[in-house]
């Protein structure tokens, strides 16, 4: 199984500014992937993925779904689904993903709560990684990750994250680990209609990434983005639609080396927080 671990890593070889490790936490929803995955702070039900820390401030149950195509090959697309479901006291969300094809792949079910305290909401997220390589075998952990956003101003959100911070060995073979990832940002919003988000990323064993990304409402249902991110440096474009339901967000990415991603995601609102027991009274 030794040999399981050089296939693991194999795409590191492959692609050395494009992907750091298997395992990797990335953006969920084309909203997150337009500005340059700056989603820390993000109040939609993709909280689930970007960080569960922000997953109180939703105020509606919702599904969601999103396809992530990269580079135009079929080995490097995602597809994952998720849902939020409002509790007695804060918030729940359940998601399941998919990257890769029949020779590698990555599956991952994931459960999370979090809950608001005044200004300040916290979340934590428990995830099964399972990565299957064809013909070599399959391995699984559980990742831990936790997150929270502090409200300074309601222009003003501070954000952090934390992905497996309990440091889950792959295996014993050169203690192989999946990553662990610290993020931490900030998001100002001077007036309703614009977003800035500034954030730092660190795998723990490699260069921290900057990111930036800002969002525009051109009108009332539509939505301009983009982003920049550094190590590797790439671009972030997309536009939002969104209803009184359905949410429609879609992004392409720039790679200097690989070419363009896609990513779209759909973002169904089922009902408002609290409506249940209103309507009971």
């Amino acid at each position: 199984m030794k040999h399981f671990f050089w296939l693991y890593f194999l795409p590191c070889l492959i692609f050395p500014v494009a992907v750091h490790a298997s395992g990797d936490p990335t953006p969920a929803g084309g909203r997150s992937w337009a500005l340059a995955g700056t989603a820390i702070t993000l109040a939609d039900g993709w909280a689930v993925y970007n960080n569960p820390g922000a997953l109180a401030r939703v105020k509606d149950a919702s599904l969601m779904t999103a396809c992530d195509v990269r580079y135009g090959m079929a080995g490097f697309t995602t597809v994952a689904f998720a849902g939020v479901l409002p509790l007695a006291s804060g918030n729940g969300g359940i998601s399941v993903d998919r990257f890769g094809d029949q020779l590698y792949s990555e599956q991952r079910l994931g459960v999370a709560y979090s809950h608001q305290m005044d200004r300040v909401s916290l979340g934590m997220k428990v995830s099964y990684t399972q990565i299957a390589i064809s013909e070599v075998g399959v391995k699984g952990r559980f990742v831990f990750q936790f997150g929270g956003v502090a409200e300074i101003t309601p222009q003003l959100l501070l954000g952090a994250h934390i992905y497996n911070f309990t440091q889950a060995r792959l295996a014993d073979y050169q203690d192989e680990r999946l990553p662990t990832v610290l993020s931490a940002g900030i998001s100002w919003r001077p007036v309703p209609q614009l977003m800035l988000n500034v954030e730092t990323e660190k795998d723990i064993d490699y260069t921290a990434r900057f990111k930036g990304g800002a969002e525009y409402q051109i009108a009332k249902p539509f939505f301009l983005r983009m982003g920049l991110a550094t190590n590797p440096g790439t671009n972030h474009f997309g536009f939002g639609f969104k209803a009184k339901k359905l949410n429609l967000d879609y992004a392409f990415r720039t790679h200097p080396a690989l070419g363009l991603s896609h990513h779209l995601s759909l973002y169904l609102k089922l009902e408002k927080k609290g409506a249940k027991a209103k309507n009971a009274e």
